[in-house]
């Protein structure tokens, strides 16, 4: 059975880049249907490359309007059952468009199939090239995959293959996303539909220092961080209040019969780890403190992993060391219960690592504020 497969490249001046990108596309050994690249307002001659490449590849020239923009105007050009959206710098492998589209052809109720993805650098000066491990990724099974991305985004669209049919179902990129454009919307794919994660590595992601952004809302590499977290809080301030438990949590964990009486509390410690991942620190003080005054502990593993994890995402824990109200509020719930003596123990034992590197890196007074927390927690 075969199946058309339609490429998005939306691009906004990378030239340097784009030429790497679409020969892996053009070299899959699964030939795909159409190759679209949609050029958002670039000055920097992409428009004279791509032509080179003849009938390859399509073009479309719109102007600058942000990477939404462009993926929706491409949405509306390609025609076939299988959408690939691929970034302009990145690089798949030859064997990509095969791995991704044999499950999805094997069965018709997936609605999308992604795989995993390394990190590469080029250094300038040399032409070295290095490949690491992401800092991020986890191998979901297909019940974890959406509770695991509410942790953060271990899947990427250059490694991402959806069913048209399910992108028309959760509607088009939300326009007024100039950051994280693409997370929000894989939230949303695999919320609304039922995917899978393959073990394999499908392509490889680009690190550059380049500038990113729209014209009009340009970032530097070092800003992005920052940005990431401004528009993070946008997506996931809405969500999380709007999720039932049963979509926090697993399904091996929710229809477990020995998870029967502790499954709402299991929801609700996911529900504060999530928002302290999202670097939404008051609500997950508060919801932490409802945990410890509605149940009782002592912990399960899965709980007890989730707690741990609300501190360890890289973007930090400036919000649980700083803000004085969400501080006292996690001390305090070791006075309210067993369970919230649990809690706050394991925040605090959960910062011995960025202890030891905040003194490895000679930040010695932010060593201090984090032993003087774990103590405080202890």
């Amino acid at each position: 059975m075969t199946a058309r497969i339609s490429v998005i490249v939306p691009t906004y001046n990378r030239v340097e880049y784009i030429g790497e990108t679409l020969d892996s596309l053009l070299a899959q050994t699964q030939p795909v249907g159409e190759i679209w690249v949609i050029d958002d307002g670039s000055t920097d001659g992409t428009a004279d490359y791509v032509a080179g490449l003849g009938d390859k590849v399509q073009y479309l020239a719109k102007p600058n309007g942000g990477k939404s923009s462009a993926l929706n105007a491409g949405l509306d050009q390609v025609s076939g059952e299988f959408i690939w959206i691929c970034d302009d710098d990145d690089v798949v492998l030859p064997d990509a468009s095969a791995q991704l589209i044999a499950p999805l052809l094997k069965d018709p109720g997936l609605g999308y199939c992604a795989g995993l993805h390394d990190d590469f650098m080029i250094a300038k000066a040399t032409g070295k090239k290095t490949i690491k491990r992401p800092g991020y990724r986890r191998r979901s099974a297909p019940d974890e995959i959406f509770p695991d991305l509410l942790d953060g985004c271990h899947i990427f669209q250059p490694g991402l293959l959806v069913r048209r049919s399910s992108y028309d179902l959760v509607g088009p990129f939300d326009e007024k996303l100039t950051r994280s454009q693409d997370y929000e919307m894989l939230l949303r794919l695999a919320r609304a539909t039922r995917g899978i994660l393959l073990d394999g590595i499908v392509f490889h992601h680009r690190e550059h220092d380049g500038d990113r952004g729209s014209a009009k809302q340009r970032f530097s590499t070092a800003d992005s961080n920052a940005r990431w977290i401004e528009f993070h809080r946008v997506i996931m301030e809405p969500l999380i209040p709007d999720l039932a438990d049963a979509e926090i949590l697993p399904d091996s964990i929710w229809n477990n019969p020995t998870h029967t009486d502790t499954r709402h509390r299991t929801a609700l410690l996911k529900r504060a780890s999530v928002y302290a991942r999202s670097q939404l620190w008051p609500e997950a003080a508060e919801t932490w403190a409802q945990a410890a005054q509605q149940f009782d502990g002592p912990l399960n593993r899965f709980e007890t992993d989730i707690v741990k994890g609300a501190t360890l995402y890289s973007l930090g824990c400036d919000g649980l060391l700083e803000d004085e109200t969400v501080r006292s509020t996690v001390l305090d719930l070791k006075h309210q219960s067993v369970l919230g003596r649990e809690i706050t123990a394991l925040l605090g034992r959960s910062l011995r690592w960025r202890i030891k590197q905040a003194v490895l890196s000679g930040q010695l007074r932010r060593a201090a504020t984090l032993t003087r927390f774990l103590i405080a927690a202890a």
